[in-house]
């Protein structure tokens, strides 16, 4: 090589630097960079208002520069297990609560009622039974649901809300809401209540034909005034509001924290498995699939607690006027019903094909439901509702 031959032009040089000069910005400008709390995963297809601060998971997210690689780390999986744990342990507490209550309160009235009637005649044997059996089936047993899982729920709630820092108010910060906007999700739960009512019944009919019973629920006598009061205000008034402000409000918003779509498919299937009988966990999962959908992306409770009010006032009206007999409003409930349930088909799919159900990225993935695996309380409160079922499924055979 001739030692007068230069290695680069001037142009070159010039335009070597300008390149490197360009990196440096671009690596400058990434190592400034500030994720947003609130869509760490940057995920396009989540609802900002909803999700809530990553930081409490991830504190140096607030860091510029900071980096959330596609694998968790040790601190990370803690902090996510952490939410999951309480989560599970708030409703792993409210089974127990409610549990003991229902059982205390009985065993009170039976004491009680078995003082009065020993000092008017002798007892049998088999009084305990007997005086159980009354007070399930009488009014007093409705008021006792209704005061004990309106209380628990709404108590959960507030001591939950506050052991993960999310203000009550923050729960009903309702945007791009309307009357019309409720009213085609009305219709659309009540297309969910109709399909999944027969898949309940063709699930009944399978494990019955292979000798195995399912429970359901006992229904009430509404032709008793009281017991028709007593279940028109719980489930057309404390159900649907103090239900979801506990599993729409403090168990999704914390589910959420990572995807809002393992929130959703998560906090439905608790709710399903909540009720702890097959035909009502099928409702109960798809109908929170509606639900926790609407308000995550409207940032509100306020539309699930109105599609839960008009669902379940819809079918208390139908089971009214069956019990009483009403020919006429029965047809007339019906002919409604349909009509509103084909709203609702029209409703569901302009919402498939133009509406977008939240998705999860790859860190998402890595972040979801392979940790509940390894949060112990939201294994145990999952097991002690499915072996509740399983129990009673068991006795019935």
């Amino acid at each position: 090589m001739n030692e007068n031959q230069e290695i680069f032009t001037a142009e070159q040089f010039r335009a070597q630097a300008v390149e490197l000069s360009q990196a440096m910005a671009e690596l400058h400008r990434r190592d400034s960079r500030r994720i947003d709390p609130q869509d760490p995963f940057e995920n396009e297809t989540e609802f900002h208002d909803f999700q809530p601060d990553y930081a409490e998971i991830v504190p140096q997210i607030r860091i510029p520069g900071c980096r959330i690689p596609l694998k968790p780390n040790d601190r990370e999986k803690r902090n996510i297990r952490r939410f999951l744990n309480i989560v599970g342990g708030f409703l792993l507490a409210h089974m127990i609560v409610s549990n003991v209550l229902g059982i205390g309160i009985e065993t009170l009235f039976v004491a009680l009622i078995s003082l009065v009637d020993q000092s008017i005649t002798d007892l049998p044997e088999n009084y305990s039974m007997i005086a159980s059996d009354y007070f399930w089936g009488s009014s007093s047993a409705q008021a006792m649901s209704l005061l004990i899982y309106g209380i628990t729920n709404v108590m959960i709630v507030w001591i939950g809300c506050r052991a993960t820092k999310i203000p009550i108010p923050n729960l009903f910060q309702t945007k791009n809401f309307n009357a019309m906007t409720a009213f085609g999700y009305i219709c659309v739960g009540l297309l969910i209540q109709l399909v999944t009512g027969h898949m309940a019944v063709g699930v009944d009919t399978i494990f019955e034909s292979l000798g195995i019973p399912i429970y359901e629920p006992e229904t009430e006598d509404l032709t008793d005034q009281k017991t028709l009061i007593i279940s028109v205000i719980y489930s057309c008034l404390v159900a649907p509001v103090t239900e979801e402000l506990l599993m729409r409000g403090f168990v999704l918003k914390n589910l959420s924290r990572v995807s809002q779509k393992f929130g959703i498919v998560m906090s439905a299937f608790l709710f399903g498995i909540w009720h702890e009988n097959a035909g009502q966990f099928i409702l109960a999962f798809f109908g929170g699939l509606l639900f926790g959908y609407i308000d995550v992306k409207h940032n509100s409770l306020v539309p699930s607690i109105i599609c839960h009010i008009f669902i379940n006032t819809a079918a208390e009206i139908s089971y009214l006027c069956e019990s009483y007999g009403w020919d006429t409003a029965t047809m007339i409930v019906d002919s409604a019903y349909m009509f509103f349930v084909l709203i609702g088909l029209v409703n569901l799919i302009r919402m498939l094909i133009m509406e977008r159900f939240p998705t999860t990225t790859p860190l998402q993935a890595e972040r979801g439901l392979r940790q509940v695996f390894a949060s112990p309380l939201m294994l145990i409160v999952i097991a002690g509702h499915i072996g509740a079922a399983v129990f009673i499924t068991l006795r019935m055979t």
